[in-house]
């Protein structure tokens, strides 16, 4: 009996140690990213997808008046994954938009504060920038940046810079 109430009671400590990230659903998260990118008027469209595989994924193209575009794969209501891009090289005004954009996902997806959006975007594009410029000096076959961040609850982050785009991922638990 013993055995079993330090069993539980561990299992209960280990349960509550890390807080788990609650991402947004689907539909949630395509109203509070129109809401919170407006000005950038967010549209959504089924994607068409060809493919080998049978997915029960809803796939969706997200088109801006700027020059971000971006792709959400939902299963039912449940987030899978949030890929945002521009093409390189990007002047001032489209890498705003981008970073914007990004923190308008984050916000969407993780109800982060517009802070913490922009601090985690920071730390993770200066590390992806050090990473390309690392790759440029050693003369890689593919020149690339790249950093990924994992939260509590199976939310990861990853940003990924080329010579041609540079994206952003937010991959929720049950993502591909």
């Amino acid at each position: 009996m013993r055995l079993g109430s330090t069993v539980l009671a561990l299992a209960l400590a280990g349960a509550s140690a890390q807080p788990a990230w609650a991402i947004a659903g689907c539909d949630a998260f395509s109203a509070a990213l129109r809401a919170g990118a407006s000005d950038m008027g967010v549209e959504f469209s089924h994607a068409i997808v060809v493919s080998r595989t049978r997915s029960d994924a809803n796939a969706f193209d997200v088109t801006t008046k700027v020059d971000v575009d971006a792709t959400l794969s939902c299963r039912g209501d449940a987030l899978l994954r949030f890929e945002a891009r521009i093409s390189e090289p990007a002047d001032a005004r489209t890498t705003t938009n981008f970073e914007r954009f990004d923190a308008a996902a984050l916000r969407a997806a993780l109800g982060w504060d517009l802070a913490k959006s922009r601090s985690v975007l920071h730390g993770m594009s200066a590390d992806v920038h050090e990473f390309l410029d690392a790759s440029r000096q050693r003369g890689d076959v593919y020149i690339a940046g790249k950093t990924e961040e994992h939260f509590p609850g199976g939310v990861s982050l990853g940003l990924i810079a080329t010579e041609s785009d540079r994206s952003f991922v937010i991959v929720g638990p049950s993502g591909e």
